[in-house]
Parts: C-alpha cells; sequence; structure tokens
C-alpha cells in the first residue's frame, strides 16, 4: 500500500535524517529565501557524532542491503516513487521558497524526480563479460563500492541530490546525502520520504556547516564520493579523497559554448540560444556561457537573441508569466556582478541590459546581453553562473572551434545550423562531455552526463551511470582441476 499524508512528514521543521531517526542539534543554521532575502526554517549542524553515527549506520546497512536482489532493490525504487509523490505539492513550495524557481520550473524539477526513478526501475542488473579460454574461464562481475557520501549543489537541489541516491541504493551501496548550506530543505525531506521504504541508514542526510563536506570526504569508513559543484572545491574534494583513496564522480564548472552556423534559421534558433543562455537565470553547469555567430548574420541573430530574452519574465515564483527568477544567494549575487561591474568598467557594449544591478528586495538580475567584447575578456575567460552572455563574432569555423575549446574547460556545449554532416564534425571537434544540436542544452536520465579537463571526472546516469557506483572485480577459475 502507498504511504499517505498520515504517515505525517512536516515540511515546516527540519531534521537530520541518521539511522532511520530524525535528529535536530544545539546549532543552527538558515537558509535565505532569495527572492525576499529573508530567512527561511532552522536545520540542526551536524556535529561530529552525528556524522561517526551515520556512517557507522550506513556501514551496517550496507553489509545487509548489498546481499538484497536487484529486483528487490527496484521493487523499493517503485515503493520510493510512491511514497515521493504524495507529497509533490509540498516538495514544489518548498523547493520554491529555497530557490526562487518560477513556479513551473520548480513543478518542473519536482515531476522530473518521478522520471529519474522511473528511469533507474528499467536498468538492467550490470554483467561483466565472461572469457571462455582453453585453460581458464575468466567471469568479471560488478560489486557494490560500500558507503557514498553525495555532496550536492544549490542550483536544482532535489533532483541532483535524488540522482545520486538512486544509482547509489540500486547498485547496492549506501548513501550518506550532504545537501548545500544554502538549500537543504528539499533534500533533507527528501531523506525523510526515502527514510519510509529504505531499512534504517541506508539513505541518511546530513546538514551542516563548513566542516561537514571535508569531513565526510576524508572519513575512511566512506568509500565514494559524488560531487556536484564548482571546480574550485572539486580540487579540494578530489584532494581530500586522496587521503584515503575513495572513489570519486566530480561533476564542476563549465564555460560552455554554443556555435551558430551561418546556414541557421535565425528565427528558429534565436530563442532556443535565449533559453539555453538564461533558464534557472543561467544557474546551471551546462547553461550557454558563450555564444559565437558567424559575422554573415551576427547584426541579425543579435537583435533577435535580444528580442527573445526581452520575453523571458523575471519576477517572483507565483507571479504570472514568470521565467526567471533570482540569483539562488547573496554570495553567487555579490559574484555575478562583478562581471557587470568590469564588462561596464572596461567600455564593452551592451546589447541588452546595462552594467548596473539596482538593489531590490530580492537577489535580482535582469538577463544581459554582451555585444562582441575581446576573447581576454572576463565575461568571455570566466564563468558567472549568472544572468550576462558575451555574443562574439566568427568568420572561419576551424578558428571559432580553437576559440570554443581554449579553455580548461569541458562540460557542455550547443551548435545550431541546417547541414546534419557540417554539424556532426562540428560536434566531434568540440572539447566537452554533452554537445547538443539544434536544441538547448539539457540533462535526463537517459543520457551519460560529464566533463572533460578541469569540468570534471567520471560519469553519472545513462545506462551505465550505476557503474559509478560499483567496483569491478575478475574471478579466474582453472579447468581441469
Amino acid at each position: 500500500m502507498a504511504p499517505s499524508k498520515v504517515d505525517t512528514i512536516s515540511f515546516d521543521t527540519f531534521s537530520n535524517v541518521i539511522n532511520g531517526q530524525l535528529r535536530s542539534s544545539k546549532t543552527k543554521y538558515q537558509g535565505i529565501d532569495p527572492t525576499t532575502k529573508q530567512p527561511n526554517w532552522d536545520v540542526p549542524v551536524a556535529t561530529l557524532e552525528d556524522i561517526e553515527d551515520a556512517v557507522a549506520a550506513a556501514n551496517k546497512a550496507f553489509a545487509e542491503w548489498k546481499n538484497t536482489t536487484w529486483e528487490y532493490r527496484v521493487e523499493r525504487l517503485a515503493r520510493l516513487k510512491e511514497a515521493f509523490e504524495v507529497y509533490q505539492e509540498e516538495f514544489t513550495n518548498l523547493l520554491l521558497k529555497e530557490t526562487g524557481k518560477p513556479r513551473g520550473i520548480g513543478a518542473y524539477e519536482v515531476q522530473a524526480c518521478s522520471a529519474y526513478i522511473d528511469w533507474h526501475m528499467k536498468l538492467k542488473e550490470p554483467k561483466g563479460e565472461t572469457e571462455d579460454l582453453p585453460t581458464r574461464t575468466v567471469v568479471h562481475k560488478f560489486v557494490p563500492l560500500g558507503v557514498a557520501a553525495a555532496i550536492c549543489p544549490w542550483n536544482f537541489p532535489l533532483v541532483l541530490s535524488l540522482g545520486k541516491v538512486l544509482p547509489a541504493v540500486l547498485m547496492g551501496n549506501a548513501v550518506i546525502v550532504k545537501p548545500s548550506p544554502f538549500t537543504p530543505y528539499t533534500a533533507l525531506k527528501m531523506a525523510e520520504v526515502a527514510n519510509q521504504v529504505f531499512p534504517p541508514g541506508l539513505v541518511q542526510a546530513l546538514g551542516g556547516d563548513d566542516k561537514l563536506g571535508p569531513a565526510l570526504v576524508e572519513h575512511p569508513d566512506i568509500h565514494k564520493i559524488s560531487f556536484t559543484g564548482s571546480i574550485a572545491t572539486g580540487k579540494k574534494v578530489m584532494a581530500g579523497a586522496a587521503k584515503t583513496v575513495k572513489r570519486v564522480t566530480l561533476e564542476m564548472g563549465g564555460n560552455d559554448p554554443s556555435i551558430v552556423l551561418p546556414d541557421a534559421n535565425i528565427a528558429k534558433v534565436a530563442p532556443m540560444v535565449a533559453m539555453g543562455a538564461f533558464m534557472n537565470t543561467a544557474q546551471v553547469c551546462i547553461a550557454v556561457k558563450r555564444i559565437y555567430v558567424h559575422s554573415s548574420m551576427y547584426d541579425e541573430f543579435l537583435a533577435a537573441l535580444v528580442t527573445a530574452t526581452k520575453n523571458l519574465k523575471v519576477g517572483n515564483s507565483n507571479d504570472e508569466g514568470v521565467m526567471l527568477g533570482p540569483v539562488q544567494n547573496g554570495m553567487q549575487y555579490e559574484k555575478v556582478k562583478t562581471f557587470f561591474k568590469d564588462t561596464k568598467e572596461h567600455g564593452y557594449k551592451f546589447a541588452l541590459g546595462s552594467g548596473d544591478v539596482p538593489d531590490n528586495q530580492g537577489f535580482f538580475i535582469q538577463p544581459t546581453i554582451v555585444d562582441n567584447p575581446p576573447d581576454d575578456s572576463m565575461i568571455v575567460k570566466e564563468e558567472p553562473f549568472g544572468p550576462i552572455v558575451p555574443v562574439q563574432k566568427y568568420d572561419d569555423l576551424d578558428e571559432v572551434i580553437q576559440r570554443a575549446n581554449k579553455f580548461k574547460v569541458g562540460l557542455g556545449a550547443t551548435i545550431f545550423g541546417t547541414d546534419p554532416k557540417k554539424l556532426q564534425e562540428v560536434a566531434d571537434k568540440l572539447d566537452a562531455g554533452s554537445v547538443w544540436i539544434n536544441t538547448p542544452p539539457g540533462s535526463g536520465p537517459e543520457a551519460q552526463f560529464g566533463g572533460v579537463k578541469e569540468s570534471g571526472i567520471g560519469t553519472e546516469f545513462g545506462t551505465l551511470g550505476i557503474l559509478a557506483y560499483a567496483n569491478v572485480k575478475a574471478i579466474t577459475t582453472a579447468k581441469d582441476v
């Protein structure tokens, strides 16, 4: 029988989830509602004792869970989906309070969680190859790692935390979720829902301060780190994990190019590029960060892009017609403002917007387009992770590919045009973990996802994503003995 709301999950009190129990602590912190800059609810800061208890409980749960069948784990995912969908409205409202997303965008993230569960339920148990040799047989098996720590970001706090839990438990592991302190609320509640269908200690969640992440990364009884966040923090995670030679999956930042080929349909492509650049207020790792347009169509395309961007209304979550909300937190808001300041101080031209970001009730910034700044400008070289994007001219395809590949990152890229052969040729030459052709960038559970260069190590999702939570064991058996 599916859970019902009488099972009483409160969406206005928040606790850490440890060994099947809800636990508070003496020290609390609060996330901020970015639409008002006012504090949200109290969240307990996990203590060292909480961390040790969670790790011990996870290892105990893992010892039994690893022996369950694939079919049983899939059945538990089905129960998780039932339990989660009871609270879709509550999760949507909570997500809006912690992120400021427009209601439609927030509801889409909540609904995407069900799609992610469905995808993992369809996956087949991975089977390694068997080599039958004259004197021996070699069997390869995929075995669970142990306890995984999921270090989650603030831009999609619900679906990306669940997206780490699902492959971990399906592959036979236990998992401890660490949400971003900017957006702890939906991830903590997701763990509470999971607590209804999984054994105690299998899925836990800890809110905390800046000591929590390093404590999990360096803990000797945690065996895997899955991290989504900035390059700077990801490098610290990798260094910390190296102390105990943990397995790591790192999904980090990018500076994703979009190349508009000269045969592209401007009327169709400009709105897609605008959405790719500014979706979720440009707080998307795979958002378009640099736009390259052939000089023969540059002026016409830029005008169409400006028009399309003006149609993206900025406002509060429940305002009618809103497509873009605020920047999620004050730290990121101040960082994004430095790109406006630098662009203005260098005298670069604004095709839309200006160098001034007026103070207002929330962390709102209007989408802004910079007209053909130089390659060495801050707005081209660095990732704003906010609603300001440069558009640049190019004349030669080889030249623009070289410019697109110039930096030490390679998460995603988009290409627009009408010649399939040329589009594929460009896609093959781009240094990126994901390339989208004639569509805005977007990720889903069906596509393998990861970055190259400093954008990450390893991949998530797709049919092979669960193998990030497995070791390979080779068993060799001699014949005729």
